[in-house]
């Protein structure tokens, strides 16, 4: 099948190329509270003044120790936060909404909402955005043993489950999510770099979570505090001194050969080269697998009898009707087009079908996705019935290995009674 650029690996479609960015303006408000903190003066001596805001700010839920190196002394800080969290009597569609900000110095930004059947429009819980490769448009860290992810742009998010429910809700509420942007910039800021940026997103927004279902007694386990992060995907490249000749030399992917993953591709033959999320989720699980040997280039592909990409995920609890929702806003979802089939392709698309699959795992229901790639090169604008058939059938076997694999997530999440949901055309 020839050499393929590294680049391949990380396909994200135009449309999720958007940046997360925990601020005001990620949340809907429907009649909100607004609290807001100045300290000081101007021009200076404002260090103590802002450092005793940032303590009390949002209402005391940030890490203090975490975030205190960022303050600056120059110029005067202000804080706006609302939430049914600060003001329990008023209806807001966010539990905490808090921002700290240092005009040209930085800030902080905070938010937890309720996993409802909908999270902000910015969530970020597609197979496609959880995949390691998926870091193309920025550095992208993972921690294990957190449900979340920090970058793909300003701010980290983690999700914290709920078992008992939250309270000041009308309906039955087992999560939430929360994301967190903590910054300096201008005079005094210190190069810390992307990955230092990215842990302390990731430990401010576990500890924003751990406080709040401390705070709403909802019965969530405590999410562990990182001590690193892992970036997911880490490429080098060397090119002539005018830019061109440009190649790969090395490619990192931590998440290369994971365990969860190896039986993805098995009932399809051929020689398979797997990744998958490093989150170690209850929640959430996502694999991927490839013909090519994704960190060489240079590497030929095996015998896949014409698929090219395979990749599997998993959302469980709090997390299954979100995702959802998600996937249908764009028409992708197992219930957009029930039943229907075509065998027109769209030019420039790839050949792909998704096969979604309902069940039970540990974490209550569970939706499954698989989704299968042929190598079609120069086809033409129509898939024969035969051609069709096919597709189907291997999207069948490759949700049937992903489910029986003993070392995969599905039986390590106790899934049972799966069902077929339907199937979703790609080129749809």
């Amino acid at each position: 099948m020839g050499r393929v650029p590294a680049r391949l690996f990380r396909r994200v479609p135009e449309r999720l190329r958007v940046p997360l960015v925990a601020g005001l303006a990620m949340v809907i408000i429907a009649g909100a509270a607004v609290v807001v903190l100045s300290s000081g003066g101007a021009q200076g001596g404002h260090l103590v003044a802002n450092r005793d805001q940032l303590k009390r700010a949002c209402g005391g839920l940030l890490p203090y120790e975490e975030l205190r190196g960022l303050v600056p002394d120059d110029v005067r800080g202000e804080a706006h936060a609302y939430g049914t969290r600060l003001t329990p009597d008023e209806e807001s569609r966010a539990l905490l909404n808090c921002s700290v900000t240092w005009p040209d110095r930085g800030g902080v930004e905070v938010a937890a909402v309720p996993i409802l059947s909908r999270l902000p429009d910015r969530a970020k819980l597609e197979a496609e955005d959880l995949l390691p490769a998926s870091g193309m448009d920025g550095d992208a860290y993972e921690a294990p043993g957190v449900t979340g992810r920090s970058g793909g742009g300003p701010g980290a998010w983690v999700v914290a489950e709920c078992p008992a429910g939250l309270r000041t809700r009308g309906r039955e509420v087992t999560g939430m999510y929360v994301t967190a942007s903590a910054y300096r910039t201008g005079a005094g800021a210190q190069k810390s770099g992307t990955e230092a940026r990215a842990l302390r997103d990731v430990r401010t927004a576990v500890t924003v979570a751990n406080a709040l279902t401390r705070a709403q007694k909802c019965g969530g386990a405590a999410i562990p505090l990182p001590d690193a992060v892992v970036d997911t995907y880490d490429e080098k490249t060397t090119s002539d001194p005018d830019g061109s000749n440009w190649e790969v030399e090395r490619i990192d992917i931590p998440g290369s050969d994971a365990a969860k993953c190896r039986g993805l591709g098995k009932d399809l033959g051929g020689r398979w080269s797997v990744a998958g999320d490093l989150q170690d989720s209850r929640l959430l699980s996502v694999c991927d697998a490839t013909p090519y040997e994704r960190t060489d280039p240079s590497a030929e592909s095996g015998d896949v009898k014409g698929v090219h990409y395979i990749s599997a995920a998993s959302w469980a609890g709090p997390l299954s009707e979100a995702v959802d929702e998600s996937y249908e806003d764009h028409g992708a979802s197992y219930g957009f087009r029930a039943g229907e089939r075509t065998k027109e392709l769209r030019e420039g698309e790839p050949v792909s079908l998704a096969l979604w699959a309902g069940g039970q795992c540990a974490a209550g229901r569970t939706l499954h996705r698989v989704s299968v790639s042929l190598d079609f090169g120069g086809h033409s604008s129509t898939l024969t019935e035969r051609e069709r058939t096919r597709l189907s059938t291997q999207a069948r076997k490759t949700l049937d290995g992903y489910l029986a694999d003993p070392g995969g997530w599905p039986r390590q999440q106790r899934c049972h009674d799966t069902e077929i949901l339907g199937e979703v055309e790609g080129w749809r």
